[in-house]
């Protein structure tokens, strides 16, 4: 039996967040519990799932989303809600422009509230905020996310370093129109606050930004698990995630991991033996941790069927 959380040792930081990235369908969620649970054996330990599906609420009987609930031990769960999470996200987003742009209190802002809830990039967004709400006030020693689908995923790890420069931008902007109204005012004897409350919580989103950014590559904070089939999309897929992770981010995955990798007489039976036999050695090469699964025929869908995920666990790689 393979203890899946002893691949991401050494651990350190408070917290200390693994992400669990691949396609969807490839068996993320069960990871993420396997990792979660084994974690939780250490010390106090958070599974939250970004994932649209919601599969942890059956696996786990979750009630309600977006409530920490305790399943056993120390291991506790959350799943987040996209739509709650949103208005909550917008509704604050109004309330800072209320406090920033007083003169726009004129305007219907609950168009607003409405309007954001489906603009590109809000489930990002959600994602991000979460991201930053775990990393800067999590009480948990270890949080695992259970990710959506991987382009929502890979964007919304992309977003930090793009925002910075965004920002840094607005900032640019923002700095000369106070030094334009401080001159105007200096020039016409007035007085002139140059405490700006705008551009306060400018600099407050470019040092948030700048954090996220920094502890997303930090090996000391952050371990990414990839998480795929043997099957020609989902290897894609984690190609596609080292690829961003080595390239955007600078830093490598902490395991690979092959799931529901048939049994050898059910994969010559289904045509398929040559096939999986590729991807297990080509996932096998990579030069990572790595694991594989085999096929369950009863796939997880509660805390004790993890117990299966690990005694049909094997190591591909046991060093990078």
């Amino acid at each position: 039996m393979i203890d899946f959380s002893s691949f991401l040792q050494p651990l350190s930081g408070e917290p200390h967040v693994v992400i669990v990235l691949g396609k969807g369908g490839v068996g993320k969620t069960s990871v993420s519990l396997t990792i979660a649970s084994e974690l939780s054996e250490l010390s106090d330990t958070l599974l939250v799932s970004f994932d649209p599906a919601k599969h942890i609420m059956e696996y786990l009987d979750l009630r309600e989303p977006m409530k920490v609930v305790k399943v056993r031990g120390r291991l506790h769960a959350c799943q987040l809600d996209i739509d709650l999470a949103a208005k909550e996200i917008t509704s604050k987003y109004v309330d800072l422009l209320n406090e920033i742009l007083p003169s726009l209190s004129v305007l219907n802002l609950e168009d607003v509230v409405k309007t954001m809830k489906y603009a590109p990039g809000v489930e990002e967004e959600v994602f991000l905020k979460r991201l930053l709400d775990i990393y800067r006030r999590s009480e948990f020693k270890y949080v695992v996310i259970d990710t959506p689908p991987t382009g929502i995923s890979l964007r919304t790890l992309a977003l930090p370093k793009l925002y910075m420069i965004w920002v840094e931008k607005l900032i640019e902007v923002r700095e000369r129109i106070v030094s334009l109204r401080y001159v105007i005012a200096k020039t016409l004897g007035r007085k002139y606050e140059v405490d700006d409350p705008a551009l306060k919580k400018l600099y407050e989103i470019r040092e948030d930004y700048k954090y996220l950014n920094e502890v997303l590559k930090d090996f000391s904070r952050t371990s990414y698990v990839v998480v795929a089939n043997p099957e020609p999309l989902p290897v894609h897929e984690m190609k596609e995630v080292i690829s961003f992770l080595e390239g955007e981010l600078r830093v490598k995955p902490k395991l690979l991991v092959l799931n529901k990798v048939l049994p050898k007489e059910v994969a010559v039976k289904l045509g398929v033996y040559e096939q999986q036999i590729k991807y297990v050695n080509e996932v096998g090469s990579m030069p990572y941790k790595s694991i594989m699964v085999g096929y369950l025929s009863n796939a997880p869908s509660k805390l004790d069927d993890i117990v299966k995920l690990k005694e049909a666990s094997t190591v591909l790689r046991g060093g990078g």
